[in-house]
């Protein structure tokens, strides 16, 4: 039984789990494509300045890359899983099932500045869940809040997505007029600093053309195909399955891990009505992973029936496993 397999608090299972994961990337290794990176509009400065040089002249190391990031986000959103102990079973599941969501389609594992915005996010949220046992909460804030801004300078619309981390505020009741202050300067700074830094070298014009331009932009539309629809319409059906069910047994959970799952479910929720709109397409993909990993995870693990459980888990690989020969 394959999830039964995954699903369990075993040394081999974490050291397999990178392996399985790395194997959804080997279609970027080996096909040939005419461009390895999603960018349609000036990059960002951190883009030009780390990324573009070591990871954006070469399949390998753009596969590479984005590869190393899915697998950092995973294991991080495995790690608050674990800590806050949002499942009854210690294992690799959550990071697999990013995975498996993120690593269908060509178009998002190429090398994009959201996946370097969706790590930081992962991170500012990681600080606002352990901001809630401290007794300062600005400070956390003022963190969560700056790692968002410094994802943002990767991605600029990643400013868009300053909600999540309001609403996560709220949920986790942490908000007060301290907490929401510093926020507002920890996302500041980053953006302040690299005014200042392109203003001393007479580019502080060209840095808030660049900004604009990133904000207002159209990505374009996916193509779709039969088999895209075929699978967004099974992992919407699951991904709505899996929410009802988390809402379901909220009710005997405790009071803390209840807040936690609201977070992960709005996630969900915030990023596809962002994908709704004209400056979002299927990049975002990566961004709904990080919550539908753990409401799919939990869903999962919480059916009674061994066979409808395999079988739900085995078409989801499956259909991944298919994507890979015609998801582009």
């Amino acid at each position: 039984m394959l999830f039964r397999f995954l699903h369990k608090n075993d040394i081999s299972i974490v050291i397999l789990a990178p392996f399985l994961v790395l194997a959804l990337w080997l279609r970027f290794f080996f096909v040939d494509i005419v461009h390895i990176t999603s960018l349609d509009n000036p990059a960002m400065p951190l883009w030009d300045a780390f990324v573009l040089p070591y990871f954006g002249y070469s399949k390998y190391t753009a596969a590479t890359g984005t590869f190393l990031l899915a697998l950092l986000t995973g294991f991080s959103v495995n790690r608050m899983v674990a800590r806050y102990g949002m499942l009854q079973h210690q294992s690799m599941m959550p990071l697999l099932i990013f995975g498996l969501l993120s690593g269908a389609f060509l178009s998002v594992q190429k090398l994009n500045p959201v996946w370097f915005f969706v790590f930081f996010f992962v991170l500012a949220i990681e600080r606002l869940f352990a901001t809630v046992n401290q007794r300062n909460h600005a400070v956390g804030c003022f963190d969560a809040a700056f790692l968002l801004g410094v994802g943002s300078l990767f991605y600029a619309k990643g400013l868009f997505f300053l909600p999540i981390l309001i609403v996560t505020i709220g949920i986790l009741r942490i908000g007060s007029l301290s907490s929401l202050v510093a926020s507002f300067f920890g996302l500041l700074f980053p953006f302040v600093a690299s005014f200042v830094y392109y203003f001393y070298f007479e580019k502080g014009v060209w840095f808030i053309l660049v900004l604009k331009e990133n904000l207002i932009t159209n990505p374009g539309q996916y193509n779709h195909t039969v088999v895209s629809h075929i699978y967004m319409s099974f992992v919407i059906a699951i991904l709505a399955v899996s929410i009802l069910s988390v809402v379901r047994y909220m009710s005997v959970q405790k009071v803390i891990v209840r807040f936690y799952f609201r977070v992960f479910i709005w996630i969900i929720l915030l990023a596809g009505a962002a994908v709704l709109t004209p400056f979002f397409s299927m990049e975002l993909i990566p961004l709904a992973a990080v919550g539908a990993s753990v409401t799919v995870a939990f869903w999962l693990e919480r059916i009674k029936s061994v066979w409808i459980k395999e079988i739900g888990f085995l078409l989801l690989v499956c259909l991944t496993v298919i994507g890979q020969f015609f998801l582009y």
